[in-house]
């Protein structure tokens, strides 16, 4: 059992020593603004369930399927009325022109964000590049964010927005190796960024290694892994396209033979992962509250 809080020492070595606080295992969701004609019990369901594991932050997406970001920022809204649970937004290069970039990271911080995770987004299908006018990278849009944060300091606690960016075990598929991929990413810590949230990625020893290798090249901030549920070799598949990492064999063959695996394979990368030093689980969601509620119990983490 993995659970919330834990401590690393027999009990009767803590009982000869002072008291020290547990180590919390860190817990965050993502979740996608509803299309308008969504099942609104359903919706609720999925903020109430996901809000009785009292996650750290939940991060609320933004594409064009859900009216870019009024639906972002209105899916905000509605979490912040009827829960406790701490938003942050996505926020894509993609999205807009600079300008109107700027006006959304005001509307966002007015429904109730104090972080923002700052994404280049899909270019567009045929495209190889964002307009002249658009930000070209997401360590473009952690400067202006810090920028924006700036001119209006006085509203944030401490001064400061959150700001999260996008790491790469399994490579990006643009860049040219490895040592390109932690290259961008201590550009965007020397810019702002405070923490990283993983892309894709099949092995935890994929992350472990990431995660050494970014320490050694000076990456300090947090580098959290993120989980995504394997619920299908369709699914996988679906997921590999995107991201340009290959499906591992022996993953394929499994989910050949057994295709109901997929849940004991995602579980199984979780403990392996908190086993392993991670400092805890982002969980893509996919607005499935059963799965990821499944998931969640199956490695010992509970409402």
């Amino acid at each position: 059992m993995v659970p919330r809080f834990s401590a690393s020492a027999p009990l009767d070595l803590l009982e000869q020593r002072p008291a020290r606080t547990a180590q919390r295992v860190a817990l965050s969701f993502e979740v996608i603004p509803p299309r308008h004609d969504a099942d609104d019990a359903k919706i609720a369901g999925l903020i109430d369930t996901l809000a009785r594991f009292d996650p750290d932050y939940v991060a609320v997406t933004s594409s064009r399927r859900s009216g870019w970001l009024e639906g972002t920022a209105a899916f905000i809204e509605r979490i912040s009325y009827a829960t406790d649970m701490r938003p942050l937004a996505h926020l894509a290069c993609t999205a807009g022109p600079t300008h109107e970039l700027e006006g959304w990271i005001d509307r966002l911080v007015d429904s109730g964000v104090r972080g923002l995770l700052a994404l280049r987004g899909d270019l567009p299908e045929g495209e190889t590049a964002l307009p002249p006018d658009h930000l070209p990278h997401a360590d473009a849009l952690v400067r202006l964010i810090r920028q924006r944060e700036t001119e209006q300091f006085a509203r944030f606690a401490a001064g400061r927005l959150a700001v999260g960016v996008a790491c790469y075990p399994g490579g990006h598929a643009e860049s040219a190796s490895p040592d390109e991929d932690l290259d961008v990413l201590l550009t965007k810590q020397r810019l702002g960024a405070d923490f990283a949230i993983t892309q894709l990625f099949f092995d935890a020893e994929d992350f472990l290694r990431f995660q050494q290798r970014a320490r050694l090249a000076g990456v300090h901030i947090p580098l959290i892994p993120g989980i995504m549920p394997m619920t299908s070799l369709a699914r996988v598949h679906r997921m590999s396209e995107l991201s340009g990492v290959p499906v591992p064999d022996r993953l394929e063959r499994r989910l050949r033979g057994d295709p109901t695996a997929g849940l004991e394979l995602t579980v199984q990368l979780a403990g392996e992962l908190l086993r392993g030093g991670a400092p805890g689980l982002h969980m893509y969601t996919h607005n499935d509250a059963e799965l990821t509620t499944t998931i969640l119990s199956e490695i010992g983490i509970h409402p």
